[in-house]
This record gives structure tokens, sequence and C-alpha cells, in this order.
């Protein structure tokens, strides 16, 4: 056990923080709900920056196959990840490992914020269960658009106003991401949501 040990720390000080090959390692070696949840986000961040990357060639590309190339790159690192499952609908993502632990994410291109505040609804109300080790999950938000950081703060001011008992971490007020929490309609438990924006936007002037 020391030796498998000793080259699984090996393997990981040889990575950077946030390659794939680190993030499956920690995925494989987590013990508890939160660190899993934490793999999957770091995942997520991840297939983030590389479609940041590669904007050009995305601009024609709709929310199915954005949704289906973050979900391939998932399965590549070693994540039981799918599209469409059926879990109260048609789940966009769903990540599920052992303990029962299960993740699910809507996501949505910015097309107008009725349509992303109608994807959080489906995200809570419609896929998620709410039960232990399933109470936390991700709103993606795929920005097309100039400055995501203020479509993002709009974005949140609308679903505060729209939704009184979501309640945002008030000390992240930078980066391209939000944390919320609010009382599980099933089930009474904390539901915790991640909301992140991808910002693929791209005209260069030359």
């Amino acid at each position: 056990m020391a030796d498998l040990e000793d080259s699984i720390a090996s393997i990981k000080a040889s990575q950077s923080h946030s390659t794939p090959v680190q993030i499956m390692l920690d995925m494989i070696l987590a013990t508890s709900h939160d660190q899993r949840a934490a793999q999957v986000e770091r995942a997520v961040d991840w297939v983030s920056q590389e479609f940041v990357k590669t904007s050009h060639i995305r601009q024609t590309m709709g929310e199915d196959l954005l949704t289906i190339e973050i979900i391939t790159s998932m399965k590549a690192m070693g994540f039981d990840a799918a599209h469409d499952t059926q879990y109260g609908g048609h789940c966009d993502i769903v990540v599920e490992a052992r303990d029962d632990f299960l993740w699910i994410a809507e996501a949505k291109i910015h097309k107008g914020y009725d349509w992303l505040l109608a994807g959080f609804e489906q995200l809570d109300r419609r896929y998620s269960t709410g039960l232990a080790g399933q109470d936390t999950g991700e709103m993606i938000i795929y920005c097309f658009v100039e400055r995501a950081d203020l479509v993002l703060s709009e974005y949140q001011s609308r679903l505060t106003g729209s939704r009184e008992d979501v309640k945002f971490d008030q000390d992240i007020t930078q980066g391209l991401f939000r944390r919320s929490v609010h009382t599980h309609v099933n089930t009474g438990r904390d539901f915790r949501v991640r909301h992140s924006i991808v910002p693929l936007y791209f005209s260069p002037v030359r």
C-alpha cells in the first residue's frame, strides 16, 4: 500500500494543479461528496478554459454540441458523465459516483435572461433530487456576447429578484462564477448551486 501511495503521489507531483490526470486522480481518491463535487467543478473549469482558447471555432455550435463536448472530455478524465439522462426530465449533464453521489448541471446559451432563469428552474425543480450526496449542481452559461462578467452579474441580480429564497455568497464578487444556496423544496436540505459562465465572444478587428 505504501508503494502505491508513493506512486500516486509521484504522479500527482509531476502534474500541474489542473491537468486532466491530476483531476482524475483526485476524483479517484475522493472520500467525501464535497471532494467529489470539487473535482467535477475542476473538470468543468478545465474544459471551459479549452473552449475559450478555441472560441473562434465554436461560434456556430449549439447548446447540445457544446455540452456533449464537455461530457466527452469528462469521460476521458474517468468521470461517469452522461447527457440527456432521464432524472425528472432530460438532464444536460449528469455525473454519478460511488456512495450515491449525483451532480447535475443545466447548460444554456445566453439568449436572454428569462431563458437562463428558466434553466435554473429546470435544474432546481425538475432534475435535482436534493438528497444527501445529490445536493450540489451547476448552471453553465455559454456566452457569445461581450463582457461575460456583466452578463453573469445581471443574471445573478435577476435570479435574486425572481427567487428571494436563493442566497448568493456575497464574498464572491470577482471571477466568472457565483455560488448560491437555498432550501430544496423536495427534501428541505440545503441545495448548493455554482453558476458559471463560459466567455465565447469572438470578434477580431483583423
